[in-house]
């Protein structure tokens, strides 16, 4: 089960499927997002944007198609450095793969927000690798999503959620098609093992109860097992208690 980021493992760290490398050619148009010359099949590349010899993530937000020369001079340079030779700004820079960022129904306030952070990290402003990466990103947005006007109007519509549940409240609503999906959403949003499913697993497009009942079923880690029966055992009762249909 793939999580919001599409996160490899150690044993594969450094080397893309190359079903992912044409999803990413495919989503730059092959073209160098370095120098913008658009790629010929042998001289296409994937710089990973930020090193990962210099703590950058093996994942599609790190992920970008790059001409060979391009590739082959960036080598392992910190990212800000190569960026200044090129006078490029790193908010030229694209961040694909992110799942606030790629959704257009969740508000361009958050977004921007959300983009910012991806913007320090890649300027050295802010450390973001490891194992714990992903907690640390949703960690500094929602510290800063509380300053904004959106966030304090989460914190006073739903006072009584967590803060990991009220910061998913906008990607929530934008895949709930019904009162029964947002209430499942809310219930899986409480642990980070089936948080991670909101916006990756389950999208706007898909039943989202028919879907979480089916990955209860054929799940085969007892951790996530555990957590996904928990979630539903909470959306049981809460319809149960609110006779929402």
């Amino acid at each position: 089960m793939r999580d919001r980021f599409t996160r490899r493992s150690r044993n594969t760290r450094g080397s893309i499927p190359k079903q992912m490398r044409q999803e990413v050619y495919q989503r730059d148009e092959r073209i160098c997002v370095y120098c913008g010359a658009k790629c010929r099949a042998d001289e296409l590349t994937i710089d990973h944007i930020i090193p990962l010899a210099l703590g950058g993530l093996d994942e599609m937000t790190n992920w970008a198609t790059c001409c060979r020369a391009c590739n082959q001079r960036k080598a392992a340079q910190p990212l800000k450095k190569f960026l200044e030779s090129l006078a490029m700004p790193v908010e030229e820079l694209p961040v694909y793969g992110d799942p606030v960022i790629d959704n257009p129904a969740i508000p361009i306030q958050l977004r921007l927000l959300r983009r910012r952070i991806f913007d320090r990290v890649r300027r050295g402003d802010l450390a973001l690798s490891g194992k714990t990466a992903q907690k640390k990103l949703e960690k500094e947005y929602r510290r800063e999503l509380w300053q904004t006007t959106n966030g304090k109007l989460l914190q006073d519509e739903f006072p009584n959620l967590p803060g990991q549940v009220r910061v998913a409240i906008p990607e929530i609503r934008s895949i709930a098609q019904t009162e029964r999906e947002f209430m499942l959403l809310v219930e899986l949003a409480k642990s980070a093992r089936t948080r991670s499913l909101i916006g990756s697993v389950l999208t706007g497009n898909v039943d989202v109860e028919g879907r979480v009942r089916s990955l209860h079923k054929r799940e085969k880690k007892p951790a996530m097992r555990k957590r996904l029966e928990d979630a539903l055992k909470r959306f049981d009762r809460a319809v149960s208690e609110t006779g929402v249909e």
